[in-house]
């Protein structure tokens, strides 16, 4: 970063003030990571806009326990302030007395303020670029805060289909007492949840749909895509902002429940083969969504890649469906995504990672076809 940014983050910069901060705890913002010393009292140089605070206790080996954290849409020059609770180990709000005693004495603390990672700032701001405060707001917890436990409505969902497996065996005898107490019993209701728009990739298509729609739709995801588009109040960027965020939460806050919501987001755009036909559609989303993609597997810690991005092949394949419908689609807007696909090709590369072109795709789907296709035999 250069001196003249830094110079101004430095005069308009934040402060994040942690009161009664304990010696020993792992501590961080957005992605930067530190155990927390004697002096530490916060942060300052906090470059104005949206951050992920976080912390987790350590253990005696010096292991992280569940991570804690909030989002904070920090304001120019603000001071806030949080007061570590040794009983709950996590920081609460302080009220506004203690707030203003702070404030007016910022410059007594000043020593034991950690100074932002202006390093990785840049970084920060393209993983995060299409999150706004009002869709934290609508997604996130009260307060903006979670752990690495917060549930979603995901679970909820695999719960329901557990709950009627189960119910089914137990129609059949098959299950004791204990077990239906627990299948009659109604589910906990909690505000530590995700607020995600839910989608429901397996119903892909109108309620009333005529069996030709539903054999079109539930292959490509179009029409689910434009009716999401059209529920968000922000449209595409309401789509991009929570698929930064679900990656945010999974990457900086070591909470998997984002994982589905990311997969289904990318699987209803890349899956969509009839919306790159629109011309706008793909300019205001699909290249987006790539740009973000490869931004957010330049992050991805190999381990990541290997034990999450790579199970059940789930990512190559949806890239590889998106490659093949970009091949057979008719008509211009969808070759704007070539080069885009070629950058995403050469990064894949880094990984060990082969993305084939459209050609290869199809004449491979053109071989299986042959393999399974009917055969005429002399009886």
């Amino acid at each position: 970063m250069d001196q003249n940014t830094a110079r101004a983050l430095f005069e308009l910069g934040a402060c994040l003030v942690i009161l009664d901060a304990p010696l020993g705890i792992e501590f961080g913002i957005d992605l930067d990571t530190w155990e927390t010393g004697p002096l530490f009292n916060g942060l300052k140089m906090l470059p104005p806009g949206i951050h992920y605070v976080h912390y987790s206790a350590l253990n005696g080996e010096k292991q992280p326990g569940m991570r804690c954290g909030f989002f904070y849409n920090f304001e120019a020059r603000e001071v806030a302030v949080r007061r570590w609770c040794t009983e709950s180990e996590e920081l609460i709000a302080v009220n506004a007395t203690d707030s203003e005693r702070v404030r007016l004495g910022i410059r007594d603390l000043d020593k034991g303020l950690g100074a932002y990672q202006l390093d990785s700032y840049s970084r920060w701001q393209q993983l995060t670029s299409y999150i706004t405060p009002e869709l934290l707001q609508r997604v996130l917890p009260p307060q903006g805060c979670f752990t690495s436990a917060t549930g979603s409505a995901y679970e909820d969902e695999e719960m329901a289909t557990v709950r009627r497996q189960l119910r089914q065996r137990a129609e059949r005898g098959e299950l004791d007492a204990n077990v239906q107490a627990i299948i009659d019993s109604e589910p906990t209701q909690s505000n530590d949840r995700f607020q995600f728009t839910h989608v429901n990739i397996r119903h892909s298509f109108p309620v009333d749909a005529a069996p030709d729609q539903i054999h079109r739709y539930s292959q490509d995801k179009t029409w689910l895509l434009r009716t999401l588009l059209d529920q968000w109040p922000n449209g595409v960027i309401d789509l991009l902002g929570e698929f930064q965020l679900s990656f945010i939460v999974i990457l900086a806050g070591q909470n998997f429940t984002g994982i589905e919501h990311w997969k289904r987001l990318l699987h209803l755009v890349l899956g969509s083969a009839e919306a790159l036909t629109d011309e706008q559609l793909v300019g205001q989303l699909f290249v987006p969504l790539l740009s973000v993609l490869m931004i957010q597997l330049r992050e991805c810690p190999r381990e990541f890649i290997a034990s999450v991005l790579e199970q059940d092949n789930f990512v190559a394949e949806i890239l590889q469906m998106l490659v093949l419908n970009v091949y057979e689609c008719e008509g211009n807007a969808a070759q704007v995504l070539v080069p885009e696909l070629d950058k995403l090709r050469r990064l894949l590369a880094t990984f060990g990672w082969t993305l084939p072109d459209g050609r290869q795709l199809q004449e491979a789907a053109d071989v299986e076809e042959g393999e399974y296709a009917p055969q005429i035999v002399d009886i």
